[in-house]
């Protein structure tokens, strides 16, 4: 009789414990097809937003080189070779804005995937960061003047000469060229580009005179397709890549990109890149075994 009532105890506390388990299981179950579902959700509005950024930004440069082009093909004989030159250089320009948003929209799935290819070098840095201000303010006196032509930037530089760094120098330029764009686009009138070592980096920072960045966003510009303005109240061109791209080579090369407040007001976008091969190696080595042990850890919880 104890026997038989000792079995059954067990039993039940048996059928308890399971009952208990399903019951767990089939919560964390609907909790995880919640979690698949909006995260499929954010995918597809993630997915939605890029596409349409991306169709707007390419149509603008290819309008205008249709454009000038169709134009210039129709009356290239009756303009002046002033005009014909004005034209030319306007397809032109279009026609690299249009190259680097492609190249733009390339990399983050190359990095991403590891897959993107550095050719890192000893470089100066010096002569690297000045051609990159040339193109990014390429009008008179270091200015570029907003495609609606109601705002004009202006540049000063202060990178001392004969600074050598290490990394991969089309790729630093493209850095440096997203920051000057960010810049040119989000910041003021002007854009201060200065230089100075820091310990074994050497940093490049890129300031405007602008409204700064909210707190409350000083990460968000960071992510992929994210722009502070979004949809009809964006106020700038762009598919919010510049900034995660910036950060993305840079750290990919063993330096980093990050924000700080400009005092009284504006932003300070920071670029370290690394000056030795020894110390680039030294630090990527680092940040893949940080990465593998945060991979275990979150694998073994």
């Amino acid at each position: 009789m104890n026997l038989l009532l000792v079995s059954s105890g067990l039993l039940a506390l048996i059928g308890a414990g399971a009952l208990t388990w399903a019951v767990r299981s089939t919560v964390k179950w609907r909790r995880d097809v919640r979690r698949a579902e909006m995260e499929r959700d954010d995918a597809h509005t993630i997915k939605n937003d890029f596409v349409a950024m991306v169709s707007h930004e390419l149509r603008t440069p290819l309008t205008s080189i249709a454009g000038f082009a169709e134009t210039l093909g129709a009356t290239w004989e009756e303009m002046s070779q002033p005009e014909v030159d004005e034209f030319l250089s306007i397809i032109t320009e279009q026609a690299s804005i249009l190259g680097e948003l492609v190249e733009d929209i390339l990399v983050i799935p190359r990095l991403d995937a590891d897959r993107l290819r550095l050719w890192p070098e000893t470089f100066n840095l010096s002569n690297l960061v000045h051609e990159a201000v040339t193109t990014a303010f390429p009008d008179p006196g270091g200015t570029v003047t907003s495609a609606d032509g109601k705002k004009t930037s202006k540049a000063d530089i202060s990178v001392p000469g004969g600074v050598l760094a290490y990394g991969d120098p089309r790729r630093v330029n493209q850095v440096l060229r997203n920051l000057m764009s960010n810049a040119v686009k989000y910041g003021g009138t002007q854009v201060l580009i200065e230089g100075f070592p820091f310990g074994e980096h050497f940093v490049v920072v890129v300031s405007d005179n602008g409204s700064g960045i909210d707190d409350a966003d000083t990460n968000r510009v960071f992510e992929h397709f994210e722009q502070v303005s979004k949809g009809d109240s964006r106020s700038a061109t762009g598919i919010g890549l510049g900034l995660p791209i910036a950060r993305k080579l840079a750290r990919a090369m063993g330096g980093d990109v990050w924000y700080e407040k400009r005092f009284p007001t504006g932003s300070r976008f920071c670029f370290s890149v690394t000056q030795t091969p020894e110390v680039q190696e030294r630090i990527l080595t680092q940040r893949a075994q940080a990465e593998a042990d945060r991979r275990e850890g979150a694998i073994a919880r």
